[in-house]
């Protein structure tokens, strides 16, 4: 049985999976490969609730279907590790979007009453699971913030920001979280993991950090394969890191690639 705290954590990052459109070779290779970490950490969207998307649909997947998938996977990293952080991404978030955009204030009380207060589905279903949270940050104001989290000297988040421009996402949102500092209520962080981008960069910045996009664990996703051509490619693979007393050991932060077509 494992310590329920160790001085030195390896800690798992799990990038964009977007369930059910998940690569289930990959994700499955991930967990064998790193079973003995501590801390998993899923950096959002978890789930991609494609059914509610107002974007143009190329085919027919029922909600009730993705939501297995969904419940499927969180079950099986909430049984292979000992703990594990749930960012909400853009994605997992769509449900409560669209309750909000369609029923009425009466009407949204009524769900948050059967649910728990919650409007979140992946924020619901993590109340089942002893070892599983969801990602929460109280700033100042009093306002709670569950798109980003942090774990000793590093920062992991899922900032709705992206660029062609390799880089220049995470860049932002190293300059967002500077500014933000003190309306946030953080601490400077030495290591800067993005999620959201689907794409992969680990490069040094200023004089003491390192920015990191974790890229994603998912199937191409359809607009990546229309003429209209734009972005950069998904990469896919994972991030690990080591902590001991909160302090990143900077050289132990690696992507690991998969190939596009196996697992090997």
């Amino acid at each position: 049985t494992r310590q329920a705290q160790k001085d030195t954590q390896k800690i798992l990052v799990i990038p964009d999976l977007h369930v059910p459109f998940h690569e289930p070779e990959m994700l499955a290779a991930m967990c064998k490969a790193e079973a003995d970490a501590d801390h998993v950490i899923c950096i959002g969207d978890l789930g991609d609730a494609y059914a509610l998307s107002r974007f143009l649909k190329y085919e027919r997947v029922s909600y009730r279907d993705e939501w297995a998938a969904v419940t499927l996977v969180m079950q099986e990293l909430a049984t292979r590790f000992p703990k594990v952080t749930v960012i909400i991404g853009n994605h997992d978030a769509r449900l409560e979007k669209q309750l909000r955009t369609h029923l009425t204030e009466d009407m949204v009380d009524a769900v948050q009453c059967l649910t728990g207060g919650t409007l979140c589905p992946i924020t619901a279903l993590a109340k089942r699971y002893q070892n599983v949270e969801i990602a929460r940050h109280d700033a100042p104001n009093g306002m709670s913030i569950d798109w980003f989290t942090t774990i000793g000297d590093a920062w992991l988040g899922h900032p709705e920001k992206y660029s062609r421009v390799a880089g220049s996402a995470l860049r932002f949102t190293e300059e967002w979280l500077t500014d933000n500092e003190l309306a946030l209520g953080l601490d400077p962080y030495r290591l800067i993991v993005m999620g959201h981008t689907h794409a992969a960069a680990l490069f040094p910045y200023r004089a003491n950090k390192l920015l990191v996009e974790c890229g994603c664990l998912c199937k191409q996703q359809g607009y990546m394969l229309s003429p209209r051509i734009s972005g950069r490619p998904q990469r896919r693979g994972y991030i690990t890191f080591m902590q001991t007393h909160g302090h990143t050991d900077l050289n132990s932060v690696k992507f690991h690639w998969f190939d596009a077509v196996t697992t090997a």
